[in-house]
C-alpha cells in the first residue's frame, strides 16, 4: 500500500494534546471528532500548512489534476554509497507523465490475474507462521505473522531471497519512520542510512539477476531498463525500494489492527460471512495510513478558500474516513458494510498500486487466524509515525 513521501509538515496540532504521538495513534479518533466540531473542513495549522479532514474535501484533492505530488530532483547518494547512481524520484513522488511511465512498468504484476497465483503461498505461509503462536499458546503477532507475511510475500514477487526478509523488514521499519516529519534529527538520519542501505542491497542484487532469467518482477524491471524502455538505474533502484517498502508495511498494520479490533469487539469464528466485504470495513475503521498529502499544481479555489499555487496540504486520511457525513455510525465495526467507498487506499493516479495485493493477503490470512479465539496477552505497543498507524508488538494469547 502507497504512502506519502517524507517531506509532510511537522504537526503543531500535537503540541497542546499532552499526549505522545505513539499515545495519539493508540487512538487517534477523539482529536478527530473534536476537528469536526470545532474546524472547518480545511482548515490553516499554526505554522501555515492547510488540514483537509472531511471525506468530500480529502477526496476532490485526491483525484483532481490540480493537485498534485512534490517535484524533486535525483538524490546524491553520500559518502560510503557514492558506487551507487544518485537516486531519481519514485512514481509515489512523481506527477504525469513521469509518474504514468513509471506506473506502467509495474502494473501488470498487480493485475488480479497474477496476483492469483500467489493464493497457495499465502495460504500455506500464514499456517506455517501461525503455528509457533499456536503451539506456545501466546506471542507478539507482529513479530510472529503480521510482519513476516506481508514482507515474505512481497518478496516472493519481486524475486528477493527469502533469508533476507528478516533483514530488508528492519531496513523498512526505519524508512517508513522516516515519512514522519516530526522525528528528531539523528532518527532522520537513521531512517535516510536505511535507505541507502537498503538501495545498496538492491545494487548488489540486480547485478546478481542481470547473470542469470527468474520469474519475479525485478528481473522484468531489469529487462525493461535494459531495453532502454525509459527506466534509469536510478529509477530502477528507486522503485525496487518503493515496492518492498510500501508492499509490506501497511498490510502488517493492517493484519495487525484488524486483529486487535477483532480482540475488542470479542467477536468469534463464524462472525463473517463475506471476508472482502469484511476487509474493506477494517481497511476504514483502522485506516492503517493515517495521512497523506498533495500540493497544488496551480492557484485553486478549494471550498471557501483560495490557495496559490504550491501549497501543500495534509490530507487526514483516518478522519475522512469516519466522516459521518458520508458513514452512517461511522465509529462503529460493520463488517457488512455497504457501500463502503473508504480512502484507505487513496483515489486517482496514485491510488494504492497494491490495493489488491493487501486485499488478497488480509481476505486469505483473517479466516485463517480468526478460526481460534485471541486474547490481549499484555499492552500494545504502538508506532510513533503519524503517517503510518501501527503497532511494534501486538502481545496475544489464543485459547
Amino acid at each position: 500500500m502507497d504512502t506519502m513521501e517524507g517531506e509532510s509538515p511537522e504537526a503543531p496540532w500535537l503540541d497542546t494534546q499532552g499526549v505522545t504521538q505513539a499515545e495519539l495513534m493508540s487512538d487517534p479518533y477523539p482529536l478527530y471528532r473534536e476537528w469536526r466540531q470545532t474546524r472547518p473542513p480545511l482548515w490553516q495549522m499554526d505554522d501555515g500548512q492547510w488540514m483537509a479532514q472531511d471525506y468530500l474535501t480529502v477526496r476532490r484533492v485526491l483525484t483532481e489534476s490540480t493537485f498534485g505530488k512534490g517535484e524533486s530532483g535525483p538524490t546524491l547518494p553520500p559518502e560510503g554509497y557514492r558506487h551507487l547512481p544518485p537516486l531519481e524520484p519514485s512514481m509515489l513522488e512523481t506527477n504525469p507523465p513521469v509518474h504514468t511511465r513509471l506506473r506502467s512498468l509495474v502494473t501488470h504484476a498487480f493485475q488480479p490475474r497474477h496476483l492469483q497465483r500467489l493464493e497457495p503461498f499465502i495460504t500455506e505461509l500464514t499456517q506455517t507462521l501461525l503455528r509457533p503462536l499456536l503451539d506456545d499458546g501466546s506471542g507478539d503477532f507482529v513479530g510472529t505473522l503480521a510482519g513476516p507475511l506481508p514482507a515474505t510475500v512481497i518478496a516472493e514477487l519481486l524475486g528477493v531471497p527469502g533469508q533476507d526478509q528478516a533483514m530488508f523488514r528492519q531496513w523498512s521499519q526505519a524508512i517508513v519512520q522516516g515519512l514522519d516529519g516530526t522525528l528528531p534529527a539523528e532518527e532522520q538520519d537513521a531512517s535516510q542510512r536505511a535507505s541507502w542501505d537498503l538501495a545498496n542491497y538492491f545494487h548488489d542484487l540486480i547485478q546478481d539477476k542481470r547473470k542469470r532469467s527468474e520469474p519475479d518482477l525485478l528481473t522484468d524491471l531489469i529487462r525493461s531498463e535494459e531495453a532502454g524502455d525509459h527506466l534509469t538505474a536510478g529509477e530502477l533502484l528507486s522503485m525496487a525500494e518503493l515496492l518492498l517498502v510500501a508492499g509490506h508495511e501497511t498490510t502488517t498494520n493492517l493484519l495487525a489492527m484488524g486483529l486487535l479490533t477483532w480482540i475488542q469487539h470479542d467477536f468469534r469464528d463464524g462472525t463473517v460471512d463475506d471476508w472482502p466485504m469484511a476487509v474493506e470495513e477494517i481497511l476504514r475503521f483502522t485506516s492503517p495510513v493515517q495521512f497523506d498529502g498533495r500540493r497544488t499544481l496551480t492557484e485553486v479555489q478549494l471550498g471557501e478558500v483560495t490557495l496559490p499555487e504550491n501549497t501543500w496540504i495534509t490530507l487526514a486520511i483516518g478522519a475522512a474516513n469516519r466522516d459521518p457525513k458520508m458513514f452512517f455510525d461511522p465509529d462503529a465495526l460493520r463488517l457488512d458494510r455497504t457501500p463502503n467507498p473508504h480512502l484507505a487506499f487513496a483515489r486517482g493516479i496514485h491510488f494504492c498500486l497494491g490495493a489488491g495485493l493487501a486485499r488478497l493477503e488480509a481476505v486469505q490470512a483473517f479466516p485463517l487466524i480468526t478460526r481460534h479465539q485471541w486474547k490481549l496477552e499484555g499492552v500494545p505497543l504502538w508506532n510513533a509515525n503519524l503517517v503510518l498507524r501501527g503497532m511494534k508488538h501486538l502481545p496475544v494469547r489464543v485459547q
